[in-house]
């Protein structure tokens, strides 16, 4: 890793009770300097770690580091998790009490990082509240499966982008797990942090816009499917298949790690992403690629295979 442009206000030189946002970049495009207008009025420091972009980047890094942000580069794309967990050491390592952590498209209501400390400080120590996370995403609520005696809405899992993650959390849980590289990243981490008896919880009335997938036509062996009324072609949330491989392959993962002790979980996980996976494979776009990495990916999970996905795969399904 090297590092390039430190901040006007260092990490170190973060209070006590302060906040610091950890974006990871990957060819950082226009939306990055939206999210962080949103978010660097709320927080002491913002670090961007860039995840192996390369020279091609060498411009927008330059000019995110001219608003007084961290940048921290990573020689290769490592993943998700990797240029998580370079940020938040490093913010922990600054003197930070909280690390809020934002996907490069993320915007941020410009009140949520004083709600989320709110839901900390509302928080009895029986709660043991470890993260805060968002309560809407993309106009979507958080569903949450109980309420804590002081009256805050908890969630098993949620999605990374937005979590406001405390010291002690962090400290106890560890980082975020390498292995997965990108997808269930967040969900390894939720159920690990409940594991170590901390609970997630919702700050009530916040909402993001964030960036996930795009829509397809659903069009299964060619055929479209239309809505009744309006006759439209329906849609379907799309992963290229580079990122099909990682959603098979980490969901049985997970499945495997959490077989015993959330049987109900598990249902609801296998549900839920075979669905996706078979509509991927006969819809498409690249329907044939969708199959070999939702194949290659399940099989890489029953095996326990983790990191990377192999070069071979990448280059057929490029």
């Amino acid at each position: 890793m090297s590092s390039t442009s430190r901040a006007q206000r260092d990490p170190a030189s973060a209070s006590a009770t302060g906040v610091i946002a950890v974006v990871p970049t990957f060819y950082p495009t226009e939306d990055v300097y939206t999210t962080l207008g949103h978010v660097i009025p709320q927080v002491d420091q913002v670090i961007v770690v860039d995840d192996g972009s390369g020279v091609d980047a060498d411009e927008p890094l330059a000019a995110i580091a001219a608003l007084g942000v961290t940048v921290l580069r990573l020689a290769e794309n490592s993943g998700i998790a990797t240029a998580l967990n370079t940020g938040v050491k490093a913010a922990f390592d600054g003197g930070a009490s909280y690390v809020l952590t934002l996907d490069q498209d993320t915007h941020l209501p410009s009140n949520y990082v004083t709600v989320a400390l709110g839901i900390f400080a509302r928080a009895r120590p029986v709660t043991n509240v470890g993260i805060v996370v968002v309560d809407g995403v993309n106009g979507a609520p958080a569903l949450p499966s109980a309420r804590s005696p002081e009256g805050l809405y908890l969630v098993p899992e949620a999605i990374q982008t937005g979590m406001l993650l405390s010291r002690k959390c962090y400290q106890t849980v560890g980082p975020f797990d390498e292995r997965l590289v990108i997808d269930c990243v967040d969900t390894e981490y939720c159920l690990r942090a409940t594991d170590h008896s901390f609970r997630i919880a919702i700050a009530a009335g916040t909402s993001v816009h964030h960036t996930i997938g795009r829509r397809a036509q659903l069009r299964p062996f060619g055929i479209p499917i239309r809505h009744r009324g309006s006759g439209q072609v329906a849609t379907y949330q799309y992963h290229s298949p580079f990122r099909r491989y990682y959603i098979a392959r980490n969901n049985v993962d997970l499945v495997f790690r959490n077989a015993r002790r959330r049987p109900r979980w598990v249902l609801a996980v296998a549900k839920r992403e075979t669905g996706g996976m078979i509509v991927s494979m006969v819809s498409g776009p690249q329907r044939l690629a969708q199959i070999l990495a939702t194949i290659t990916g399940t099989v890489h999970g029953l095996v326990r295979r983790r990191g990377k996905l192999p070069r071979w795969l990448q280059r057929v399904i490029s």
